[in-house]
């Protein structure tokens, strides 16, 4: 099946499908020229620049959690990945830039013929996770390497451990945990939980407590409803966990999006690891 006919459908297929596609694939194409548009008009690196702080603080004896900062700028992953970027802040901003921008942008196009290549509406949801990855990078986000990693390994052997470093930088992606307790894959689970604790814990001991979160810096349901976030939140969990198993890793993916407490139109993405389940037979195990 070549990617025009993933596209827009078999010549075959009802008129009234065949329409439906094109219009969706017009939206899907208007709203990816305006994310690269505006990505590549700026390239701001706002990103990049909260990561190199915070290394620059630990590397200067600050404290790497500013107390009571809601910033939507803020850092607030866990403490090894500020640690992984001290030796960059020996670099010049703009070496850094470059290195930086183009390992997220290599992850972007991996994620994205990745995508392209699952199934008939793979190049569909390539189109749509690959321009929003593209416009995040531009601010330096490491959401591009967060998905790449879960797409390629959640269903590896090692799949707990990138569950947990994706947890331990955007927190909710722990629950994707939840698929592998469906699928009675026990130890993934448990180590899934028990690495991201170890990753997220000496935060607390540094002071992430203290940091609030500004959950209305970008809409939510935490932000407008907490009965709302806490019902269909865990909706989704429970759908992960008694659904049907060829969903389970779709519906722990869309829990952990629902539960972020800011929601930035890039999240979105994450729902690609849902993908993965395309491969959950074991064969890439």
């Amino acid at each position: 099946m070549t990617i025009l006919t993933s596209l827009l459908g078999r010549r075959s297929a009802p008129p009234l499908e065949r329409y439906a596609r094109m219009v969706v694939l017009a939206v899907l194409v208007a709203m990816a020229v305006d994310e690269i548009f505006y990505a590549v008009k700026d390239w701001p690196l706002h990103d990049m620049d909260v990561y190199l702080g915070a290394a620059m603080r630990l590397r200067t004896g600050q404290p790497l959690y500013i107390p009571g900062d809601v910033a939507v700028d803020s850092f607030w992953y866990a403490p090894w990945f500020a640690v992984a970027w001290i030796p960059l802040t020996l670099l010049p901003r703009l070496v850094v830039a470059v290195l930086w921008s183009a390992v997220l942008l290599a992850a972007a196009a991996a994620v994205t013929v990745m995508l392209a290549r699952m199934g008939r509406n793979g190049p569909m949801l390539a189109l749509l996770v690959g321009s929003l990855l593209f416009a995040v990078s531009a601010g330096g986000n490491i959401q591009a390497l967060m998905v790449l990693s879960l797409l390629w390994g959640f269903n590896r052997g090692s799949g707990p451990l990138w569950v947990a470093i994706a947890a331990s930088m955007k927190y909710t992606p722990i629950l994707l945990a939840l698929t592998y307790v469906a699928r009675r894959e026990w130890f993934k689970a448990i180590s899934a939980g028990l690495l991201a604790a170890a990753l997220i814990g000496p935060g607390f001991v540094l002071g992430l407590a203290n940091a609030g979160v500004r959950s209305q810096a970008a809409a939510s349901l935490l932000g407008s409803s907490l009965p709302a976030y806490l019902i269909v939140v865990v909706a989704f969990a429970l759908l992960a966990l008694v659904g049907p198993r060829r969903y389970s890793t779709l519906a722990s993916a869309a829990a952990a999006l629902l539960a972020l407490p800011r929601l930035f139109a890039y999240d979105v993405t994450l729902i690609a690891t849902g993908a993965s389940e395309t491969k959950a037979d074991g064969s890439n195990r």
